[in-house]
């Protein structure tokens, strides 16, 4: 049988060990014990810990092609596809008579730049076609534009202007503005030419970004 005192002693030792123990694990999360102690990272580690999460909020927002624009107070709404340019270089045009047509290399809606749509004013008929009601918009209407996701973005005209199709400074109206999310909407307007199945003018009507929806 061992006696008390050896009993005592092996208490102590025990809570010697549970109480150094503890002091050292602390000391390790504290930092303060010498880099020796310290499990070295692996190089794997390390790259793996200086990634950036992919669950972090992105950076930019995703921005999708206008599918369709309204314009409430002139009853303007129409679906809009993508056009290019032709081989004059000149924009493209809708091949229906209600349909918009955004230019694919232009800014997308929400984004900084100059969102470009155009659509017909008439029919060959001469009945009204999807911007027929352009010629009404005024400074102060609220164009929408719906993306591919079903978000809008509010656009406020700022201007409407005549451009002569023989302007040398015609282009310029497409130009980007630094730092601004840009709406140009054209069509026809102006005089009919019978000799050249066309318009003498461009409607042009100015825009910019108020809001997204």
């Amino acid at each position: 049988m061992e006696s008390p005192n050896r009993a005592k002693k092996f208490i102590f030792f025990i809570i010697l060990l549970v109480i150094l123990g503890g002091a050292g694990y602390y000391a390790y999360t504290l930092g303060i014990l010498p880099d020796f102690f310290r499990k070295k990272e692996s190089p794997v580690e390390q790259s793996v810990q200086e990634q950036v999460s992919v669950f972090e909020p992105v950076a930019e927002p995703i921005l999708m092609p206008p599918t369709h624009i309204f314009i409430t107070e002139r009853n303007i709404s129409a679906d809009i596809i993508e056009v290019g340019l032709q081989t004059d270089g000149t924009l493209d045009t809708p091949k229906k008579w209600n349909e918009a047509g955004w230019y694919k290399k232009g800014a997308k809606p929400g984004e900084d730049g100059n969102v470009i749509i155009n659509a017909h004013f008439d029919d060959n008929f001469g009945r009204p076609a999807a911007f027929w009601q352009l010629k009404n918009a005024t400074v102060g209407d609220t164009v929408l534009l719906e993306d591919s996701l079903g978000r809008q973005y509010a656009y406020q005209i700022v201007d409407s202007l005549l451009v002569d199709i023989n302007d040398p400074d015609r282009l310029k109206v497409l130009e980007d503005t630094d730092g601004k999310s840009e709406l140009t909407l054209i069509t026809c307007g102006g005089v009919w030419l019978p000799g050249k199945s066309t318009y003498d003018k461009r409607l042009v009507v100015k825009a910019e970004l108020i809001d997204s929806l």
